[in-house]
């Protein structure tokens, strides 16, 4: 995979950006990160693979305020022992499937995020979510094991 070859040919310190020249909101771009990341609206549309190898990785989403601002994350660490969570804002809720888009449909209470277990996750597994406009979160495509933070 041209991502293994990329890693193994560099080493990577702190946050990486990746974008073709010219691109603009909501076009294809790529952001690797271990570090904990509170989201902005201008970050919508990036694909963010979260490469922590070991403790919790935390995603933290802008209001969903913004109907239509999309954000992926991707599990990147190796299948190492990290986990990753994403929050959402104190207003704001987050649906999932509890498992590669079948299963249980889960619905958070305010405030409450969502994570991919270290016990379980693996590299590629992802979640894309789309805000409403009003106060959530939705999923429309994901791959792996997710469940509601408690």
């Amino acid at each position: 995979m041209a991502l293994d070859k990329f890693r193994r040919a560099f080493r990577i310190k702190g946050p990486l950006t990746l974008e073709r020249a010219g691109t603009k909101r909501g076009s294809a771009q790529i952001y690797l990160t271990e570090a904990t990341v509170a989201l902005t609206k201008e970050q919508s549309g990036k694909l963010h693979i979260a490469t922590k190898a070991s403790a919790t990785q935390t995603f933290t989403l802008p209001l969903a305020d913004e109907a239509g601002m999309t954000f992926t994350f991707k599990c990147g660490n190796g299948g190492a022992a990290g986990e990753i969570r994403i929050l959402p804002q104190s207003a704001d809720t987050i649906q999932i499937k509890a498992t590669n888009n079948a299963g249980a449909e889960i619905q958070t209470a305010a405030g409450v995020g969502v994570f991919n277990t270290a016990a379980t996750n693996v590299d590629g597994d992802y979640l894309t979510l789309v805000s409403d406009g009003v106060i959530g979160w939705h999923t429309v495509a994901q791959s792996g094991i997710w469940g509601q933070i408690v």
